[in-house]
């Protein structure tokens, strides 16, 4: 389905979040002449035109639409989803439109998902193509909306580099998936919002079974046995594998062929190494060089709120990884800092993730203090407690005597890293909000100190 498709049918927005208003706006700025339908399970602020209908009372307005477009927030389960296909009511999504229309204008997409990782990939994949000279815009679920900046990417036929959610992934028409898509490493996430783990994987799985035979499908090596059974339709190719591009001894590697160290690389871990080399295999098929992967690796310093340093507080240096929403993320984060780490804050909203993954690194870290915040604080700590972890175990009610005590426990000359492994929701709004209130927090105890 392209946009001209929609222009003059009577359309119908089922959220109106960041891809919700992004969506209203394309319509408008395209020539959509009439008003819009907005399904909404709260009361919003709608600008004009757009029509509220809120929750299952509004359902029945479904019936007066021809188009549904569907905020990536709502799970297929939804009532709003069910009671739409019982209608057998055309349903889209941002995500679809965006993917369409490039497709139809003949501009290349590379696609980006995995379970950790996806968006520094997605960033450093965007820098080492403009290093190279490619017109190149970063958008998705990195917090760009899509529809947002097609118009531009047409306009400079610049190549999309698009972060894509699972639920972004999980319905992806045959045929409209990126021409280029990238699976990084993968284990069990959103599962509320599947419904199960092998829902979750299928959902990830549809970046390249939705391609064509013409596409590009890079594989992290540890991912590919999710195609074992059904091949994508497009050419398959094996990333961080010893037979391809890698990371091993210090060096980026092709093959048994060594490129150049990691001696500049600024961002810290071993799973960064691995987003580097799937960054690079993606922009290489667009003229990027070993030379322009190298440059953008000893420049970049990451993304906000992913091991971020906060600098020396009190003789403490404190680490800002807001952007950890999993145990394997905050895990990951741990071994990137290595010995220096001393303290560590976790915990958040309980999605149902098992914290075996985190409380192994616990295990094998240096750390000395374990701090821990509801919901999942708990349950870490007593995973933490069954597997004869040494580290002192503190609960606390919240952020500000999280760090309260992280000031009073972690010793000078260490590192405290905040790296939560669950998400920011019923305290925050995003992890975002939540990394700016940890800097807050750690600026008002440091002029206490």
């Amino acid at each position: 389905m392209l946009i001209s498709d929609i222009l003059h049918a009577r359309v119908g927005l089922l959220g109106f979040g960041r891809e919700g208003r992004a969506t209203l706006d394309l319509l408008r700025r395209r020539g959509h002449p009439g008003e819009v339908a907005v399904f909404s399970d709260t009361a919003l602020a709608l600008p004009p035109g757009a029509i509220p209908y809120i929750g299952g009372a509004g359902l029945a307005a479904f019936k007066e639409i021809d188009v549904l477009i569907r905020s990536p927030g709502f799970p297929p389960h939804h009532p709003a989803c069910q009671f739409a296909q019982a209608l057998q009511l055309p349903q889209t999504t941002a995500t679809h439109l965006f993917l369409a229309e490039l497709r139809h204008n003949g501009s290349p997409v590379i696609g980006i998902t995995g379970s950790k990782g996806k968006s520094t990939t997605s960033l450093l994949t965007q820098r080492i193509l403009s290093q190279a000279g490619q017109p190149a815009v970063l958008v998705g679920n990195i917090g760009l909306p899509a529809l947002d900046y097609l118009d531009d990417i047409l306009a400079q036929h610049a190549i999309a580099v698009l972060e894509m959610s699972s639920y972004q992934c999980a319905d992806l028409p045959s045929g409209a998936a990126p021409s280029i898509a990238c699976l990084l490493d993968l284990f069990p996430e959103h599962l509320d919002w599947h419904g199960g783990e092998a829902e979750y994987y299928a959902a990830k799985a549809m970046i390249a079974h939705a391609q064509t035979s013409g596409d590009l499908f890079l594989c992290n090596a540890r991912s590919a046995h999710q195609f074992a059974a059904a091949p994508p339709p497009s050419r398959m190719e094996l990333i961080n594998h010893v037979d391809s591009l890698h990371f091993a001894s210090g060096w980026f590697r092709r093959g048994e062929a060594a490129l150049f160290t990691d001696r500049d690389m600024r961002l810290l871990g071993a799973h960064n190494r691995e987003n580097a080399v799937a960054a690079f295999a993606a922009a290489e098929r667009h003229g990027a060089k070993p030379e322009h992967w190298q440059i953008v690796l000893s420049e970049c310093d990451g993304l906000p709120y992913r091991l971020q340093d906060e600098g020396l507080h009190a003789g403490v240096r404190f680490i800002n990884d807001s952007l950890s929403t999993a145990p394997q993320a905050a895990a990951a984060a741990l071994q990137a800092l290595g010995e220096n780490a001393k303290t560590l804050i976790a915990g958040g909203y309980d999605r149902g993730y098992q914290p075996d993954a985190l409380v192994q690194a616990i295990l094998q870290s240096n750390i000395k203090h374990l701090i821990l915040l509801p919901e999942t604080g708990r349950a870490i700590a007593q995973a933490a407690r069954d597997a004869g972890c040494s580290v002192h175990i503190h609960e606390v009610e919240d952020l500000d005597a999280a760090v309260a005590l992280a000031f009073a426990l972690t010793p000078r000359g260490g590192a405290c890293l905040f790296s939560p492994g669950a998400p920011s929701y019923h305290q925050y709004r995003s992890f975002e909000e939540r990394g700016q209130h940890f800097r807050r927090l750690i600026t008002a105890h440091a002029a206490h100190e």
